[in-house]
């Protein structure tokens, strides 16, 4: 009998902890499997064009405090307009580069993560282009050729990696793919260039955001920027943007999430078309609107941002037609597109079952738990667990933001040691739980349930405010980050719960030794 009151109670952990991992996962595929089913099928009208060339420059992760110390671009800024834009979330680069051009945010893209998306299925400056016969090159990431291959005339990736991630290979690989950028772009006659500069994102990652290396190798991104802006000519007008910032955390950056210096990048614009402007707050979707009339092409029907009108030189008497082109497609996307926080009212509606079943479970789980028990020691118990876990996980450094994750490539190590943390604070909490007296068989269990218990019910909440599925509208990434971890967690005392049953077993077999 007391076998049965053991292996029931660890197989339900056991069953809770593998569906909380499977619910995890399938959170998270929702958001890259997705795709956008918001295209909006219509050409718009386009006035003339403003400029003949445009290079749009993509500095890949620049902060907005460092900008400010760079040579270049804060020529590019006296000499036009600048600002901060506020990218969307998750602030990774490959949703920020299709926001760029196609003036849509992630979950009208359908670009909403860096590893897997399809092309956009709304329209971008690289067909409008074509359509219009206007050339287009791309020097940068696999991205471009990735998402909008079929639509760019010349691409070309960036040579090799660099030898390593300290500064000195970084500043050597930025120099190098900077002359095959010069020579690329420079002899291009494209009326529309693109061209990606990384390797100062590759030293935030590594270094953080306010360290000495980041610092130096954004002084070489900087100097390439001047050679580019040379190598195009004064007839080019230059856009030169930020695609997100990066934290400095332990020693290393990162980025994804919602903090300021991250979701907010600097941008400059000068050259043909562009007039001396005071600083502007724009987002990350109004560059290409902006483009679009610099180069005389229709705004991208899915386009979501404005035209920065304050940062343009208009010809003589186009203002007011340019104006009401932007406002034609405008209307007609907002008759397009649904309403935003209906859906979402809906959906939360939708979620009311489901939710009210999984509270009314857990919490009768909680009670169980407590049921015939020392309120004080469980009490003890589930306080030593969340102190212990929240003390592991500051030491394990991690956070509840997407931008403390390092790099991709180490993401599962991160999940790996929240797992850790949760199972390792479950070992503590029982063993701190002792203190408050000798605690009957079956305590372990009690408190495992409870916990998880506890953490589900935390993860329930979220799911009634934000959702945890993407359906439509890109999930709430902050809360949404904190309850995909809270599965976890509760994966990791379902596996710490056997170990610390078995030092239950050996604490209790010394013990009846010293009788």
């Amino acid at each position: 009998m007391r076998g049965f009151r053991v292996a029931v109670p660890l197989a339900y952990l056991v069953v809770l902890g593998v569906a909380s991992a499977l619910l995890a996962d399938l959170a998270w595929t929702t958001v890259t499997s997705y795709r956008s089913g918001y295209a909006l099928d219509r050409k718009f009208k386009a006035g003339p064009a403003i400029t003949n060339r445009l290079l749009v420059a993509v500095i890949d992760g620049l902060r907005t405090d460092r900008s400010a110390a760079l040579p270049m671009f804060s020529s590019l800024a006296e000499r036009g307009a600048s600002g901060v834009v506020e990218v969307g979330l998750p602030s990774l680069s490959s949703p920020a580069r299709a926001s760029l051009v196609t003036g849509a945010m992630p979950e009208v893209s359908g670009v909403t993560n860096n590893s897997s998306y399809g092309p956009p299925p709304v329209q971008s400056l690289y067909g409008l282009a074509r359509e219009a016969g206007m050339a287009t090159a791309v020097y940068g990431t696999r991205f471009w050729s990735r998402a909008f291959g079929d639509l760019i005339d010349s691409y070309r990736p960036p040579g090799g990696r660099p030898a390593s991630y300290g500064s000195d290979d970084l500043v050597a690989w930025q120099s190098q793919s900077c002359g095959e950028a010069e020579e690329f772009l420079g002899s291009s006659d494209a009326a529309l260039r693109v061209v990606g500069l990384l390797a100062g994102d590759d030293a935030g990652h590594t270094h953080g955001g306010e360290s000495g290396a980041y610092r130096e190798v954004t002084a070489a991104v900087d100097a390439c920027l001047g050679r580019l802006v040379d190598a195009v000519g004064p007839e080019t007008t230059v856009v030169a943007v930020s695609d997100h910032g990066h934290i400095h955390r332990w020693g290393n950056g990162g980025h994804g999430g919602q903090e300021p210096e991250v979701i907010f990048a600097p941008f400059a614009m000068a050259g043909p078309g562009i007039r001396v402007s005071g600083p502007i707050e724009a987002r990350i979707v109004d560059i290409a609107p902006t483009a679009s009339v610099l180069l005389g092409l229709p705004i991208p029907a899915n386009s979501q941002g404005r035209v920065l009108w304050e940062a343009l030189e208009l010809p003589e008497g186009a203002e007011a037609g340019l104006r009401e082109l932007a406002e034609v497609q405008r209307e007609a996307l907002a008759g397009h597109m649904p309403d935003r926080d209906e859906s979402l009212a809906a959906e939360r509606s939708g979620r009311v079952p489901v939710v009210a079943a999984a509270g009314a479970w857990f919490l009768g789980m909680a009670v169980i738990a407590v049921y015939g028990q020392r309120p004080v020691t469980m009490a003890a118990g589930l306080a030593a667990f969340f102190v212990g876990y929240y003390v592991l996980f500051y030491l394990f450094q991690l956070g509840y933001s997407l931008s403390s994750i390092v790099r991709e490539e180490f993401m599962y190590w991160f999940f790996a040691r929240n797992i850790s943390a949760a199972a390792l604070a479950l070992v503590a909490a029982a063993a701190c739980a002792r203190r408050f007296g000798d605690l009957p068989r079956g305590f372990v269990l009690r408190l495992s349930v409870l916990v998880t218990s506890v953490l589900a019910l935390f993860v329930t909440v979220t799911h009634f405010r934000f959702g945890l599925i993407m359906e439509g509208w890109m999930i709430e990434v902050g809360p949404g980050f904190k309850a995909y971890l809270d599965l976890l967690a509760i994966l990791g005392v379902a596996v710490g719960t056997p170990v610390a049953l078995a030092l239950d077993r050996a604490r209790r077999r010394r013990e009846a030794l010293r009788l």
